[in-house]
């Protein structure tokens, strides 16, 4: 749960704070107002601009809060508890500090604990959506299917639309955004700009039949997880009923990308190699059983339904897979081949690009001694000649990896079927394309604005056009 006054898309919202910041540099709510805006472009600025507010004014919420949410998206829920811990103390009434810390609570396995903060909210805002929505999930994480569909019941009885404020003049181009209850969305903040675009976010688990959807265009599924969103997903299918627009990502085609899908959807197209991927109950992943189903070692494990590399452990040999197992949450996990994909550099290359309308775009080349391989925390910014192969990669696509690779990505992009999605991926010795992920939920963020970044801003600019081109081409007239 953040604290923000809006939604920032593009750089020149944040020369204009920083230009407002220039006339009142100690402006405690325009430097948050910049954090929240790096936040926003995605930028690594934003924590060391966080902790600026905090340095001013120790007790901000807002600092407190977004920078929390900042540290638990990394996976460090230690620190996240911290800073929350802090919020809640310096603002004991705020539901935004008991919600925060009662979902890190939750993860961190002190139900009792984290019930006890939502039910805090409760004694002072019965009809709180944040509280009722955090207690439905995590009834439903632990199986009380009967709590769970009572609090989100409650949580959607007022409410299941925002509307975000339109900054522009004249009549905005309306989407309705639709966002899971549950989390796994997509990261669309880009391409929504608030001076041209009213956006309102409907969440469709809050669907009823017999009340009006909000006044809109277009329709933008933003939803992006199958692993975790199946609810929300399948809910979409009665409220497309109930409106005339088109539809930018179709359910269906969403809720068929789940890891283990995708390696069946894929496995039969040319200049593609797809990791064997499936769905095992947490009781099953033994190193006896997996070699007798055929697994081998190296072995990645990860738990369904998250991004970004959280909850994701490899385990290079049978005996190493017990620890890896036990420290992912969730009743069933996924099992992955690993396959190397290291260069004769001896590192690790993780490709994006994105798919929008058909068209593939290069998002980012990523370079890293670790597997684990995520632009964040990857060598980019460390090495210069990292740096001239990413460009090679935007500025070339076809060049840089080969005439076969391209057509095999352009393959998988029509099989995948998405109006808006993207394919994670490496390329083994032979050339040959290695999927990693395709689905929707492919973030693209801003490069920051230092000289050795610049490279990259062509390839972000033609995104951003290319997906405000995708919505203008769906709305409906004016």
């Amino acid at each position: 749960m953040r604290i923000a006054s809006r939604q920032y898309s593009d750089q020149s919202q944040l020369h204009d704070i920083e230009a407002r910041l220039a006339a009142s540099p100690d402006a405690i709510e325009l430097l948050f107002e910049r954090a929240c805006c790096l936040d926003d472009l995605g930028w690594d600025q934003a924590s060391p601009a966080y902790l600026a507010v905090l340095e001013r004014a120790p007790r901000h919420l807002g600092a407190l809060t977004n920078l929390g949410l900042m540290v638990r998206e990394t996976g460090d829920l230690a620190r996240a508890r911290a800073l929350f811990g802090q919020a809640l103390a310096y603002h004991p009434l705020a539901p935004v500090a008991h919600v925060n810390l009662a979902r890190v609570l939750f993860e961190q396995g002190e139900t009792e604990a984290a019930i006890a903060h939502y039910t805090a909210v409760l004694a002072f805002e019965p009809a709180s959506f944040p509280a009722h929505h955090g207690l439905g999930l995590l009834y439903e994480a632990l199986g009380d299917e009967a709590a769970a569909q009572r609090h989100l019941a409650l949580a959607f009885e007022r409410r299941a639309s925002w509307t975000l404020p339109f900054r522009g003049t004249g009549r905005p181009l309306r989407v309705l955004l639709l966002a899971s209850a549950r989390g796994g969305d997509v990261v669309l903040q880009p391409f929504l700009d608030d001076r041209s675009i009213e956006t309102t976010m409907f969440v469709p688990e809050g669907f009823k039949a017999d009340v009006p959807l909000p006044p809109h265009d277009v329709v933008f599924n933003g939803i992006g997880d199958a692993e975790r969103c199946g609810r929300a997903l399948a809910c979409i299918r009665a409220l497309l009923g109930a409106t005339a627009a088109a539809v930018i990502n179709d359910p269906e085609r969403v809720s068929a990308s789940g890891r283990a899908q995708i390696e069946r959807r894929f496995a039969a197209i040319p200049g593609l190699v797809v990791p064997r991927t499936e769905r095992i109950a947490r009781a099953d992943l033994t190193s006896g059983a997996l070699a007798t189903d055929g697994w081998t070692f190296p072995l990645l494990v990860r738990s369904p339904g998250f991004q970004g590399g959280a909850h994701f452990e490899r385990a290079d040999e049978p005996e190493l897979l017990g620890g890896a197992v036990a420290a992912l949450p969730g009743a069933e996990l996924l099992a992955i081949a690993f396959i190397d994909t290291r260069g004769a550099d001896g590192r690790f290359r993780k490709y994006r690009v994105l798919v929008v309308d058909g068209a593939l775009y290069p998002v980012h080349l990523a370079i890293a001694s670790r597997w684990k391989v995520h632009y964040y925390s990857s060598e980019m910014a460390e090495h210069a000649a990292h740096r001239a192969e990413e460009r090679r990669f935007l500025d070339d696509m076809r060049g840089a990896l080969g005439a076969p690779a391209v057509a095999a990505l352009e393959r998988a992009a029509h099989a995948l079927g998405l109006d808006y999605g993207g394919i994670d991926f490496g390329l083994d010795r032979a050339g040959n394309v290695v999927i990693f992920e395709a689905n929707a939920t492919m973030a693209v963020y801003a490069p920051p604005a230092e000289e050795r970044w610049a490279y990259r801003q062509p390839a972000f600019d033609a995104i951003v056009a290319a997906v405000r081109a995708l919505i203008e081409s769906r709305a409906a007239p004016n």
